[in-house]
């Protein structure tokens, strides 16, 4: 056993998680073959391949394959590994030595190979922008002591792509225009040379150009996906454009046969699909910028308070935590920080989605990015880099995004059979038409056939579900939650039953001492001499509950001290969970908890049953103060809803949502707050350990649950339920127990989370359907030969760009709370 345990730490240890970028993947295909290739390299765990994002998510065993191997992998398949280019100049880089130490400081996780001349004080790094961003490496570089002077960030690899694709498609216009003009001599018969055979030797050399200049990306694809032994949309458009583009070649020479050339037919198909691949390209950077753009939200510098007392101005990379930041009115705040002087409102809606300005004042903290609307504060900085909660957010959803979601895991599986199934109804295309004309007319079959493969398109497919959840995700984040992967929108879409933990969500979570009821006096009960000071009800309670870290602890012993009830020291203390204490003090034995606790220290608390009553009619906790077995006293707390707490109820309801509450209250207090927030099923008098148990007795009855609490206290019932949201979480939001998580400490958040899940789940349904829908309404078109192969290019070419502007038109929604707050 012992032996086993160490293997499984020892694996634990040697299992490294990391992303990689990946270059030149056009469909559900590439991303399949991929998959396929790398899972094959011994000691690679997992790895998922997100089309939209264009990033590869590993699971691999450092002692058994290196991450080179496993970038050789990928290559060896085609595709390509894509680092970013940075070139820094640097200052405080005085000898070779500096350079060397640099350089040994650079080489971390992402960055790929890093070199420094101490000779121009230059340092040039390759870095992965899917593990490090451009303030990592800064901050590294100034935490070891040297300056940033000036950068040059070259062209990113997205946008080398761009300009690439629009350097193809002029060439492909330039030369595809004069192959149509002479394709068409009844159109265009008043052309010079128009009808003749040096036209159509013009034809064949403009056409090759374009087959084999623009065109060549598609050949390399497929060739390298063959190589797999795959199919793709390379293949589609290579097997398509090359038939016409061969079968009009041999119909040109050595006399041209004008009934049977189609160069047009291919130069168009593949100028219009470059067209569509460079417009794509530009839509899916908009949908994976979007989260990125949050950490564009912090400011570039920042005004540091020095221990002289003068202020400087220094870059956001060179704050360190304990650093004073001064604010004034209207700027931003750099970094997360705590307020330790002047009181203020701060603009959080462009992180938390909180649509007031929140009241700030000593003591609270501050995220970085939000904005000071009124007077000025001097802040100590918390968080910087990657540990601030911007960073936190974005790290968070690109590793949610990086997780397929069942619909998407199906749908490229479908994908991976698609290509395989248009070239079958193509060649059947082409032979039913070869053998229905009269003269077994080649030309006649060929041109339907062509137009089955170029219209088909597996990249609508590959693209409707993951732009969505980048959107989704986005829209979330913006909004306050974030949701840990697409597998959570996707069940929370389809949630029944909505449990509520009631202390700290459903109501504030600040109880108040309300009634503190003496039912004996101590000398009734016990001999024992003490100060008379600190023989009261709520001086034990207080006494016994010092060393609990609960709501009703500390609110009891809040109420103590605010009263000047003095408090000794107990010289024995046990915590019951959901139950209460135990403690000893000055020869006292003090038990201090509920009813129910009561009872199972078999205590007779019948006296005081009628106050008890009384109490909890009101919707009162009642915290029982016991002496040596006997009840001393009682004290009622009062913990009301939260706002907001009701109106989420409703809504949940008018979506067909159950709501349910649990708690470890007894029945009738519970029953008080339900009534208040329209909760009608209750499970009250439920110890910690018993959530798991009631969350599991719903679901068995069929019910999808999603199950809402602090994400710490309720951590097992959130594992349990089919979809966890951890609520008022605030800048802590790495809480690992829910699938979803709330910044904000705003119950009516669960609303807009669910809102926001079934919007992308039904934009995703969407754009399936879209997809789905165009390929089996063209395709069977294409295949009577109503679509010529040039509008098959065109229509091809929208189809994919039409399902991500579909995706990014989710941005201009807004869930309902939001549009009620305005």
């Amino acid at each position: 056993m012992l032996y086993q345990l160490t293997v499984e730490v020892s694996k634990q240890e040697n299992t490294k998680r990391t992303v990689l970028k990946i270059g030149g993947m056009h469909c559900a295909g590439c991303v399949n073959s991929i998959q396929r290739s790398v899972s094959e390299v011994p000691g690679v765990n997992k790895i998922e391949v997100n089309l939209a994002t264009e990033k590869a998510t590993l699971e691999f065993d450092q002692a058994k394959v290196k991450l080179e191997s496993i970038e050789k992998a990928i290559e060896k398949t085609g595709y390509k590994v894509v680092y970013e280019k940075l070139i820094l100049k640097l200052g405080g880089v005085s000898d070779s030595t500096d350079a060397e130490r640099l350089e040994k400081r650079l080489r971390i996780d992402g960055i790929k190979s890093v070199s420094v001349n101490y000779g121009n004080s230059q340092a040039s790094i390759e870095y992965n922008s899917a593990l490090l961003s451009l303030a990592d490496i800064r901050k590294k570089i100034t935490e070891s002591g040297y300056e940033i002077l000036s950068e040059d960030l070259g062209v990113s690899a997205q946008d080398t792509e761009s300009r690439k694709l629009r350097r193809l498609f002029i060439v492909g216009v330039v030369f595809t225009v004069p192959v149509i003009l002479f394709s068409y001599p009844e159109v265009f018969g008043s052309l010079p040379l128009a009808g003749t055979s040096l036209a159509a030797y013009s034809m064949f050399a403009f056409a090759s150009i374009v087959q084999f200049v623009p065109g060549s990306r598609f050949y390399t694809g497929a060739f390298r996906i063959a190589r797999m032994r795959s199919a793709n949309m390379d293949t589609l458009v290579v097997l398509g454009t090359t038939a016409a583009y061969v079968f009009s070649a041999f119909n040109t020479f050595p006399t041209p046969n004008w009934h049977a050339v189609y160069y047009d037919a291919a130069a168009v198909v593949i100028t219009f699909i470059i067209l569509g691949k460079w417009m794509e390209l530009k839509t899916k950077g908009r949908t994976s910028s979007i989260i990125r753009k949050m950490l564009e939200l912090q400011p570039k510098t920042a005004r540091i308070r020095k221990e002289n007392g003068e202020e400087a101005e220094m870059s956001v990379e060179s704050i360190q935590p304990g650093d004073i930041l001064v604010v004034r009115p209207g700027e931003k705040i750099a970094v997360d920080s705590s307020i330790i002087l002047g009181t203020s409102t701060v603009d959080e809606s462009m992180i938390t989605g909180e649509s007031m300005p929140v009241t700030k004042k000593v003591g609270d903290g501050v995220i970085g990015g939000t904005i000071n609307r009124e007077g000025m504060i001097l802040a100590k900085a918390t968080k910087i880099g990657s540990d601030s909660f911007l960073s936190q957010v974005v790290k968070l959803v690109e590793e949610a995004m990086g997780r397929k979601p069942v619909l998407q895991k199906l749908v490229d599986r479908i994908a991976g059979y698609f290509a395989y199934a248009v070239m079958i109804v193509a060649l059947a295309t082409f032979l039913a038409w070869y053998f229905a004309t009269a003269q077994y007319a080649a030309g006649a079959a060929i041109i339907p056939a062509v137009a089955v493969l170029v219209v088909a398109c597996p990249c609508a497919l590959g693209l409707a579900t993951p732009t969505a959840i980048m959107v989704g995700m986005s829209k979330g984040a913006s909004n306050g939650v974030i949701f840990r992967g697409g597998e959570a929108m996707e069940m929370l879409n389809k949630i029944s039953v909505a449990i509520f933990d009631k202390t700290g969500t459903l109501t504030e979570g600040k109880p108040q001492v309300t009634d503190v009821i003496e039912i004996k006096e101590l000398a009734a009960i016990s001999s024992t001499d003490s100060n008379e000071n600190e023989i009261s009800t709520l001086a034990l309670a207080a006494i016994a509950e010092k060393g609990s870290e609960h709501p009703l602890a500390r609110a009891i012993v809040a109420h103590a001290q605010n009263h000047k009830v003095k408090t000794g020291d107990v010289s024995y203390f046990e915590a019951i969970p959901g139950l209460g204490v135990m403690a000893t003090y000055n020869n006292l034995n003090l038990k201090v908890g509920s009813p129910a606790f009561m009872k199972d220290q078999n205590m007779d608390i019948s006296s005081s049953k009628q106050a008890i009553d009384k109490l909890q009619e009101e919707g009162k906790t009642v915290v029982i103060v016991s002496v040596d077995n006997a009840v001393l006293g009682l004290i009622g707390l009062l913990d009301t809803p939260k706002q907001g707490a009701r109106e989420s109820v409703l809504v949940l309801k008018s979506m067909g949502i159950e709501s349910v509450m649990l708690t470890g209250d007894n029945e009738k207090t519970a029953r008080k707050i339900a009534q208040m927030v329209g909760i009608d099923r209750i499970f009250a008098d439920v110890l910690p350990a018993g959530k798991v148990d009631v969350v599991r007795e719903i679901q068995s009855k069929g019910n999808k649950i999603t199950m809402i609490g602090d994400g710490i206290n309720d951590a097992p019932a959130l594992t349990a339920s089919d979809v966890g949201i951890a609520i008022g979480s605030g800048t802590d939001i790495a809480i690992e127990a829910g699938k979803v998580i709330l910044v904000r400490d705003n119950v009516y958040d669960v609303v807009t989370a669910i809102e926001i899940a079934k919007k992308t789940v039904g934009k995703m349904r969407q754009n399936l359907a879209y997809a789905f829908m165009y390929n089996a309404v063209l395709i069977p078109i294409a295949a009577m030969g109503l679509l010529y192969p040039a509008l098959a290019g065109v229509a091809m070419a929208a189809s994919s760009v039409s399902v991500t502007m579909s995706s990014l038109a989710m941005k201009r929604w807004t869930p309902k709370r939001k549009k009620l707050d305005r």
